[in-house]
């Protein structure tokens, strides 16, 4: 070794002690490590990237060839066969004003009126409350009902204010059940 190389050896580790000589040495044996070692993981990672791909398309078509699509009218009975039939109607009515209590709503009156149509596949019952409230008790009303009874919908709201300054609406609200038929 020259007298140079020794007089920076020295040099270096006064500066940053044996430890920091350690250290230093460590770090550039793992980047040699590292960087002879990193091809090899990457070609692995290729591979194994491919190998999940094809499986994920073989799964993918084994899904497929194994679905059974229903036919058509299947499918329609079963959709039909959701819907109650009209006897649930009355309980139906009974979910309704007991969100109306919930909400701290009177309903002094209403309209009903069930569709006539002979042996058709669904039977409406419409129901038309007039209501005066606020929006919120309005609001927290019809989401009470449509969570409550799930062949519901809100067919029509219709909400006035009859003064500016006035926080109580008149409101009318139609709800349409839907049942399954003959």
């Amino acid at each position: 070794m020259s007298s140079m190389a020794l007089a920076l050896r020295y040099a270096l580790a006064r500066r940053i002690g044996w430890p920091g000589a350690a250290g230093i040495l460590m770090l550039a044996l793992t980047l040699i490590i590292a960087l002879a070692v990193a091809p090899r993981w990457e070609k692995n990672a290729g591979e194994i990237k491919l190998q999940t791909g094809a499986a994920l398309v073989d799964l993918n078509r084994a899904r497929l060839e194994h679905r059974i699509q229903p036919k058509t009218s299947e499918q329609l009975l079963r959709f039909t066969a959701w819907f109650p039939t009209i006897d649930r109607n009355a309980g139906d009515l009974r979910r309704l004003m007991e969100q109306a209590q919930l909400a701290k709503l009177d309903l002094v009156k209403g309209e009903y009126h069930m569709s006539d149509a002979q042996g058709a596949a669904f039977i409406s019952y419409e129901v038309v409350l007039p209501v005066k409230a606020s929006y919120d008790t309005l609001r927290g009303f019809i989401a009470g009902v449509l969570n409550a009874i799930p062949n519901a919908s809100l067919a029509e709201l219709h909400i006035e204010r009859a003064a500016v300054n006035s926080t109580i609406q008149d409101a009318r609200i139609h709800f349409t059940f839907v049942y399954r038929g003959a």
